[in-house]
């Protein structure tokens, strides 16, 4: 199968700013101006509302079953096998997630995600799921009533795509506004999590359906654009970063973080595009980008796994050599985040990174081989 080359680079430009930010690298922020924490999970929201295909909505069954076939039957068994190992880490004096529990194995995945710590950026699953589910329930019932209308057909599609952005993005707006009141807390966070991505999910779509054949603004033009909107935003406002998640950190009001959602999207999407147009398929960088595009999955639901690997490494080390005197123990036993900085030297930190996005890749073609083999060659 063809891969679309912009959004398979843009998707590996996507994973590396999620582990930056859990690193809190900020190499690919320009001056500051765009925080990861803005718009890099709502990246990941775009290129599934790209890639989603109107014709399912014919069939909306077996889009359900697709989906739980393709997203929460691997999630849910990953959050087993990462729920055996945060129990037996926390009776080794670790306190980095809870106990196994019928729960945490399937509940908490779908109020939160960060119940068993190491898996917890892959929390993004159950939430696209659920957003994936509501948007085609969305699209059935907005076709059921369009049909009425006194349009052709053409128009009403049109006019649909537009329609769906405008009322996604008010959906999204008052979750932030909610958000701001205080409104959004416990259970009330699963729908403001939806709405806050649902502006995200119908750009996606739009821009593939009416935006992207015009999208030829010279670059020239786009990126100072887009930086001096930034620039504007980050004089105006103390951050522009919040968190997708929890549906908090919501300082600079209900209309910025749908501003830079669209600015951090932009920026990478062009330079994807420009990546895209200077890489041969057959090129080994290209081959690379396609292998590390192919595996977003695996990246994203293990690679605090490998961080937390490597700090026992060091760990280890340490205990025998005395080497790495400042690795901070209480830090690896308790933050999931953590990574190790020797004498400051910020550079270090790029093994976490390279670390991250290879081993991953590794386990998820290994899987592939297995599940491949045991269906008799049968992907």
């Amino acid at each position: 199968m063809t891969r679309n080359k912009t959004f398979t680079i843009l998707s590996v430009i996507g994973m590396i700013l999620i582990l930056l930010g859990h690193m809190d690298l900020q190499v690919l922020n320009p001056a500051g101006l765009f925080p990861y924490y803005s718009y890099h999970v709502m990246i990941f929201v775009f290129i599934s509302g790209y890639f989603y295909k109107p014709e399912d909505e014919s069939r909306p069954g077996a889009y359900f079953l697709h989906k739980c076939k393709r997203l929460l039957l691997p999630y849910f068994c990953f959050n087993l096998i990462y729920g055996l190992i945060s129990t037996l880490l926390n009776r080794a004096g670790f306190s980095i997630g809870e106990d196994i529990s019928i729960y945490n194995l399937f509940v908490a995945p779908f109020v939160g995600g960060h119940q068993f710590g190491l898996n917890a950026p892959a929390w993004f699953v159950p939430a696209l799921f659920m957003l994936l589910v509501c948007n085609i329930c969305a699209r059935k019932l907005l076709g059921i009533v369009t049909e009425k209308l006194p349009f052709t057909k053409e128009k009403t599609v049109q006019y649909t795509e537009w329609f769906l952005m405008l009322i996604y993005l008010a959906a999204g707006i008052l979750a932030v506004v909610l958000a701001i009141r205080g409104s959004v807390y416990d259970l009330y966070k699963i729908p403001g999590r939806l709405m806050l991505m649902a502006p995200a999910l119908q750009l996606g779509r739009l821009y593939r359906a009416r935006l992207e054949n015009i999208d030829r603004i010279p670059s020239i033009i786009y990126f100072p654009v887009l930086i001096i909107i930034n620039l504007i935003l980050t004089l105006k406002y103390v951050g522009l970063g919040y968190s997708t998640v929890w549906v908090t950190g919501f300082g600079a009001g209900p209309i910025v973080p749908f501003v830079t959602m669209v600015t951090g999207i932009a920026l990478w999407l062009r330079v994807a595009k420009i990546l895209a147009s200077s890489l041969h398929e057959g090129g080994s960088t290209y081959k690379a980008l396609n292998c590390i595009g192919s595996h977003t999955f695996d990246i994203m639901l293990h690679h605090l796994g490998v961080f937390m690997i490597i700090n026992a490494l060091i760990y280890a080390l340490n205990r025998l050599t005395g080497v790495f005197a400042n690795f901070d123990v209480a830090a690896f036993r308790s933050d999931i985040y953590y990574v190790f900085v020797p004498d400051g030297i910020e550079g270090f930190k790029f093994i976490y990174l390279m670390c991250g996005l290879v081993l991953p890749v590794c386990l998820g073609c290994l899987i592939s081989k297995v599940r491949m083999k045991a269906c008799g060659g049968r992907s």
